[in-house]
């Protein structure tokens, strides 16, 4: 089957971008969210005028993708950061707690009765969830300050994934800019850092190019990429793994290249231990040189054994302080690993009820969740969350890609996904359920994005894949980032 001739140039598609706004702008379209409709005309016609150049730049670059994705993501990217109120993105002020520290010269935060003694001016950003944007508070042009105040939370997560948005905030103050800035700044180096590395990861990885570009170009990337969330650092470093198992998967097995893919595994899995599954990817490899594959079977056991001391206190002194873990007065209560650990295994038949939780939640999952809004109250609309994934299902399904893996090596990628989703569940279940619970609380649709990133390699069609025209995968991305702008935009302004 072929369907390039229905969007064949770049007008077609154009028309077709035009009339998924109206589409969206009427979707959204509540009293509440259209109050102000002064404002929504204005990012409205801001957002179709970047759409219609997105679109001629990609159908001027359709054989340059790594152009393509620097542009799309820096464009959305930016528009994510100016415009989406602050703190309005997932745990944001955990994270910007945690940058204002490193920034400071503080690596790890120390906890106290009152909470974490910290420099207070950023206190004031704490109103997304009444729907305050910059133009509703005047506090974000004061100046950035030194006066202390006591915060409620923050992570325990490595320190080196807030090191570019600590750069961020540490900029903004070198400068003597005002303290809106040193949201904005911290925000924009993690969105730097991700859209440099999908250049040139794009620009480097052999086959694969269409598949990794639609990837780092998904709405929750770009979204998560343009806050101060670790994700950035994690998304990040997903590209860098993608792009190193292509390359040796296609024959390039060599120290340099085994190397940068398993640092760049460990220090993703050192936030998110189930990450660690991404190393098993060195077995669907081919090794001519059977001392390079001794070499990776250790250095996959060394990971292995880190990763797990990472979670007790023999290691993670090296990455985070004995002294604090993750302190919330928000947090569920009633959590405790050792607790639960027991429980299951005094009731072990609750493993059937935790399994069949994890299937029933698949569409609130990745349906009805599937963005960072519900946190500031606003859960979106089904119609843009159902597009994008429905996008990337028939995409992962029926792009014909240039690179087929063999049945058994589909199999392994499958296994690798089905462990790194039923360990994140397990993670969120042993350290944030309550102690006995039947349900799981805590996971979110943007932990699985390292093992998304592999489905077209697993449940890609052969039999049935379909030659696209570039344009039309282009367009449709597009559309994707422009809905997931407007959202923000119909709900905050």
């Amino acid at each position: 089957m072929n369907i390039q001739n229905y969007f064949n140039d770049f007008t077609k598609c154009m028309i077709v971008f035009i009339a998924f706004i109206f589409i969206f702008v009427f979707a959204m379209f509540t009293p509440e969210n259209y109050a102000n409709y002064q404002n929504e005309v204005i990012f409205i016609v801001l957002v179709t005028v970047l759409g219609l150049f997105s679109i001629y730049f990609s159908y001027k670059n359709k054989l340059k993708l790594h152009n393509v994705a620097l542009v799309l993501i820096i464009i959305f990217g930016l528009l994510m950061i100016f415009f989406t109120p602050p703190m309005s993105f997932l745990d944001e002020s955990a994270h910007f707690t945690r940058a204002e520290l490193i920034s400071e010269g503080q690596l790890y935060p120390e906890f106290t009765d009152k909470g974490i003694y910290i420099n207070d001016y950023y206190f004031g950003f704490q109103h997304s969830y009444y729907g305050t944007t910059i133009l509703d508070n005047g506090s974000y042009t004061n100046p950035i300050t030194d006066h202390k105040g006591y915060w409620d939370w923050t992570t325990s997560s490595p320190f080196y994934s807030y090191v570019f948005s600590a750069l961020g905030i540490l900029f903004a103050k070198l400068l003597n800019l005002t303290v809106i800035w040193a949201l904005y700044l911290s925000r924009m180096a993690n969105l730097m850092l991700y859209a440099v590395t999908a250049y040139f990861m794009i620009k480097i990885i052999p086959k694969y190019k269409m598949p990794l570009l639609v990837f780092a170009t998904l709405p929750l990337c770009v979204a998560q990429a343009s806050s101060l969330s670790y994700d950035a650092f994690i998304l990040t470093f997903t590209l860098v793994i993608i792009t190193y198992f292509i390359k040796m998967y296609l024959g390039e097995v060599n120290k340099k290249n085994l190397a940068i893919f398993f640092i760049s595994v460990l220090l993703i899995s050192l936030i998110k231990q189930p990450y660690i599954i991404l190393a098993f990817l060195v077995f669907v490899l081919h090794f001519e040189d059977e001392k390079l594959k001794k070499i990776s079977i250790i250095a996959l056991i060394a990971m292995i054994i880190v990763t797990v001391l990472s979670v007790g206190s023999l290691f993670s002194s090296l990455f985070t302080t004995t002294a604090i873990q993750t302190y919330s007065t928000g947090t569920t209560e009633n959590v405790s690993f050792v607790g639960q650990s027991r429980f299951v295994l005094s009731n072990p038949l609750i493993v059937f009820t935790l399994f069949k939780d994890m299937i029933v939640s698949i569409p609130d999952l990745f349906l009805l969740k599937a963005n960072f809004f519900h946190y500031t109250g606003y859960k979106g609309i089904k119609l843009i969350n159902f597009m994008y994934v429905l996008f990337y299902l028939g995409f992962s399904l029926f792009y014909k890609l240039d690179i087929n893996l063999k049945k058994k090596e589909r199999m392994i990628l499958a296994l690798i996904f089905l462990i790194a989703y039923v360990g994140i569940y397990i993670i969120f279940y042993l350290t944030w359920s309550p102690l006995g619970s039947t349900t799981i609380l805590g996971v979110q649709s943007r932990y699985f994005l390292p093992v998304i990133a592999l489905l077209p390699l697993i449940i890609n069609l052969k039999s049935r894949q379909i030659e696209i025209n570039e344009l039309y995968i282009f367009t449709f991305i597009i559309i994707c980032l422009t809905g997931l702008f407007l959202l923000p935009i119909a709900h905050f302004y």
